[in-house]
């Protein structure tokens, strides 16, 4: 005989020996209990088998190495490294195919593309606006020689550069002085200048000890020096990629889950959506691996890398595609793009 300890108030109906402790002691037979601790068992196991099925990245993406990094950022706009520097990385990490994904700007295109051993696939990243919601998004495969493009993103540069010499303004008044000069300091001129230029300046005139700090600070969204961007209208973004010969997708859907619903999200009128990301969860990968494979959708995959501040997730190496994963996306950039691969 087994004996299982059992809560009366769990089974009130019943007949139990109450005992001294907090409950009763029943005896059942061996045989019986067997029984039972199988099914618990199996019960078990099957709970495991599903979570496991409900948070781990699709079969494609656990068994062959990345290869394909598609959203990366040089000193064309944020990032901390040239064109050049970011190649080597590439090649050290094995990536063999890479597209820079710089704000509003390719300027960095033909240099990396020189630098770079492996495959470079023209890239952008747009910061656009869907019904008074900021968006990015990702453009691939397009013309970077494409006039209308090009003029339109030139006027973009300048927006963003007045939007930094009235930063610059409040951090004045602030009390913390920062030309737009000492903000440019050692980026190349045609450099698409943001708030990390200004960060890392504050930083370097000891305004700040870390990255993080200016913009919990001063510049982050509605901090005292913050001013809102001027985003490109999302429909007009589209026409523009499209004109240009190439396939829209939207970047990082997973960052726009607080102000815009995922069934919104996935009914927008993009060619794909980026489905590996740091800041996505294996779940959400998935969901939006599969949201895109069935219904002909292209899906892309990448660090967002920007520089090697530490404990940061945005690695290059550690997010983007396998090797089937980027046969897929190629096949739909040739088959769509200007950018014939």
């Amino acid at each position: 005989m087994i004996e299982i300890f059992l809560n009366p108030e769990l089974y009130p109906s019943v007949n139990l020996r109450i005992s001294r402790k907090h409950g009763v002691i029943y005896h059942l037979p061996s045989e019986i209990i067997l029984f039972i601790s199988s099914i618990l068992i199996y019960l078990c196991l099957m709970t495991i088998t599903f979570s496991k099925m409900a948070t781990a990245v699709p079969d494609f993406q656990t068994n062959t190495a990345i290869i394909a990094d598609m959203h990366i950022h040089s000193t064309a706009s944020d990032g901390e490294y040239s064109p050049g520097d970011i190649a080597a990385m590439l090649h050290k990490n094995k990536i063999k195919v890479a597209a820079l994904a710089d704000h509003d700007t390719f300027a960095g295109f033909h240099e990396f593309k020189s630098a770079f051993s492996g495959i470079a696939v023209p890239g952008v990243e747009l910061s656009v606006e869907y019904n008074e919601v900021g968006l990015h998004l990702l453009a691939y495969g397009f013309d970077p020689l494409h006039q209308a493009f090009c003029e339109r993103l030139e006027h973009f540069q300048k927006i963003r550069y007045h939007r930094i010499e009235m930063i610059c303004e409040r951090l004045c008044e602030l009390g913390k002085p920062l030309t737009i000069d000492e903000v440019k300091n050692n980026y190349p001129q045609e450099t698409t200048l943001g708030r990390p230029h200004i960060a890392r300046a504050m930083i370097a005139k000891g305004y700040i000890k870390s990255f993080n700090q200016a913009f919990q600070k001063y510049i982050g969204d509605d901090k005292p020096a913050y001013v809102a961007k001027t985003r490109l209208d999302f429909d007009e973004a589209l026409e523009l990629i499209k004109a240009s010969g190439g396939i829209s997708i939207l970047a990082h859907p997973g960052l726009f889950l607080s102000k815009i619903s995922f069934d919104v999200i996935k009914m927008l009128p993009v060619d794909g959506f980026e489905a590996y990301h740091p800041n996505h969860t294996s779940s959400l990968s998935r969901i939006l691996v599969d949201h895109c494979l069935k219904h002909d959708l292209p899906y892309s995959g990448g660090s967002d890398f920007h520089d090697l501040r530490r404990n940061k997730t945005n690695v290059i190496g550690k997010w983007g595609l396998r090797e089937n994963e980027w046969q897929y996306l190629k096949t739909y950039i040739n088959n769509h793009c200007f950018y014939q691969i």
